[in-house]
């Protein structure tokens, strides 16, 4: 693995990469082995939800080809001696299943429980694009269980801190936006388009304009923006003016940076700034952060 490829895993990966090569350097075969794979067991803290099986059987191929050229990544199990839990390299294991081999090499490591959902996620973006739900519901496991700020974990796995932001905020869809997320019938231009509609039956209404017309997301924007400025305007009351631009600005940095729906409500020159969250975990992150 070149440094440049290393630079773009983040700081917590290419540590721990970093760490086990360091491990191995005097006798590199002394953490590596072929093991039997019905004796490894899958990693828990998978992100990825579902494998395209097209690219699993074209991968499977290339195995029976040229055999597994990059061993995967597994910790000793809790199932007795020889068992062993997988930390990265799903797609690489179930591919060689499919192959019909029945071992596969791996490098042995101890890995600490915390890691393992960052070590996935980091390996699956680095392989193969995560789906964009896959890789939010990641993104707020590891906000949530390791308390990081969105700003650690951006400069953990080198992403920008407004990337992570906007992939969390799709968690506020719907259930059944979510779903046609998952399985790629919008994309994440798409859902952030809908985001920005505020009635669910009107983000209802243009997800089915966008799966049965194929709109892009740039219609879709133009659409959500001309139906906005068509609509009568709701009357203000005088005890809540209408937001300034610069609390708008302000409000959409707020959303970004906790990563849920903020709402700033002004009184003259007091007011509200209420935050929204989705569940008991998602206001246990928020607490944190705003006790940090």
């Amino acid at each position: 693995m070149t440094n440049k490829q290393r630079k773009a895993l983040g700081r917590g990966f290419g540590a721990l990469l970093k760490a086990v090569e360091e491990n191995n350097s005097e006798d590199n075969s002394a953490n590596i082995a072929q093991l039997e794979i019905d004796k490894i067991g899958l990693n828990p803290k998978q992100p990825r939800q579902e494998m395209n099986t097209d690219r699993l059987e074209e991968l499977a191929q290339s195995i029976r080809m040229k055999g597994v050229i990059q061993p995967i990544l597994v910790r000793p199990g809790n199932d007795g001696p020889g068992s062993y839990e997988l930390i990265a390299g799903e797609r690489r294991l179930r591919a060689s299943r499919i192959a019909g081999f029945d071992r596969i090499p791996a490098m042995i490591k101890p890995i600490k429980d915390k890691d393992l959902l960052e070590l996935a996620l980091l390996e699956n973006i680095q392989r193969e694009n995560l789906n964009a739900l896959d890789e939010a519901k990641a993104y707020r496991a590891l906000l949530e269980e390791h308390g990081y700020t969105q700003e650690d974990l951006a400069k953990r796995i080198g992403k920008n801190r407004s990337t992570i932001a906007n992939l969390i905020r799709l968690l506020q869809l719907p259930e059944s936006l979510q779903l046609d997320l998952a399985e790629n019938r919008i994309s994440a231009g798409h859902a952030r388009t809908l985001l920005a509609v505020s009635d669910e039956a009107e983000q209802l209404k243009l997800r089915n304009k966008i799966v049965e017309d194929h709109i892009s997301v740039r219609e879709a924007e133009l659409i959500s923006q001309t139906e906005k400025e068509s609509a009568s305007p709701k009357p203000v009351k005088k005890s809540n003016p209408e937001i300034s631009p610069q609390l708008v600005l302000n409000q959409d940095r707020l959303q970004d940076c906790f990563g849920t729906k903020v709402v700033i409500k002004p009184r003259g020159d007091k007011g509200k700034i209420e935050l929204e969250y989705y569940s008991s975990e998602d206001f246990n992150r928020l607490y944190a952060l705003l006790v940090k």
